[in-house]
């Protein structure tokens, strides 16, 4: 049985989650990337880019939000309106960049929870059956 953490600690701030979660989702991307590939550095990188952009985060959200549990769902939504409304996202729209922030919390949120499967399933499910 896996531990679960404590929700008073960890879950009271969704985007310490999303800030969690992006760097578990890059760092997810970039191993398989390595594993997979025999390209040079910087090919890697520019496909890595591709994945891990905002826009790409967004498709997986709007994908997976309607099968998410109770608690995930308040994570999600947790972190969506704790998204700042004055912030510009870079190369992607408002809604992108907060549904992104969104599935970056789930990340989190999964990977602090050792919910090792959860987060290999939406992998495999969600970012590499589409590319």
């Amino acid at each position: 049985m896996k531990e679960r953490i404590n929700s008073e600690s960890y879950l009271k701030n969704a985007l310490t989650l999303a800030y969690l979660g992006d760097a578990v989702f890059s760092l997810l991307v970039r191993e398989k990337l390595v594993i997979d590939s025999n390209v040079k550095p910087n090919a890697l990188n520019k496909r890595a880019n591709e994945i891990v952009c905002a826009r790409n985060q967004a498709e997986i959200m709007r994908k997976i939000e309607i099968n998410l549990t109770n608690d995930e769902l308040d994570i999600s939504l947790r972190a969506r309106n704790s998204h700042l409304q004055n912030r510009k996202a870079k190369h992607s729209t408002i809604e992108e960049y907060s549904l992104a922030t969104q599935f970056e919390a789930l990340i989190g949120y999964w990977y602090l929870n050792k919910d090792f499967e959860k987060l290999k399933n939406i992998m495999n499910e969600y970012v590499w059956s589409e590319k």
